[in-house]
């Protein structure tokens, strides 16, 4: 009997492979475990959800979270400053909703109220939303106050009126 071509050979090897790594594939596939279907949670239901917490109207907070491009963000500067500063959540709220980066906003609030004494809070918040870089006008206003015997309305309109032009 004449032995098998060389290709006759390969082809049924070649189908033993395809088949043992398509069976691999499949076992494979079977471990991923499934998570079931869930909803998911809107940011718009996080913001309004965290606004309404911070005892903001159910009105102003529906508004506010529609209007804005990243609510969470939102909502997370008016309960940040809420929480951690004597300044109300509607006072946040009209502050949060006019910059464009509101944690921003929130952690220049709360930086110079944590680390300056008898400081205006809404003169702070009112501050600290016109300036352009937040983070750096609260490094400014702390950095001045603590070497530089400022009172905090000076130290404000200090750094305020520096940003104008940096050279």
């Amino acid at each position: 009997m004449p032995s098998p071509s060389p290709q006759k050979r390969t082809v049924p090897s070649f189908w033993r492979v395809c088949a043992s790594q398509l069976a691999t594939v499949s076992l494979f596939t079977l471990a991923i475990p499934i998570r079931p279907a869930t909803a998911a949670i809107s940011e718009f239901q996080v913001c309004a959800a965290e606004l309404l917490r911070a005892d903001v109207s159910r009105d102003l907070a529906a508004a506010a979270c529609a209007e804005v491009l990243y609510p969470k963000d939102l909502s997370l500067c008016v309960l940040k400053i809420k929480t951690l500063t004597p300044i109300g959540a509607n006072d946040a709220l009209v502050a949060c909703t006019r910059v464009r980066r509101p944690k921003e906003l929130a952690k220049c609030v709360v930086d110079i109220d944590d680390n300056i004494e008898n400081a205006d809070s809404l003169s702070v918040l009112d501050h600290c939303r016109r300036t352009l870089l937040p983070l750096r006008f609260a490094e400014c206003v702390v950095g001045l106050s603590r070497e530089i015997d400022f009172s905090p309305p000076r130290a404000l309109e200090t750094c305020i009126d520096a940003e104008d032009f940096p050279r």
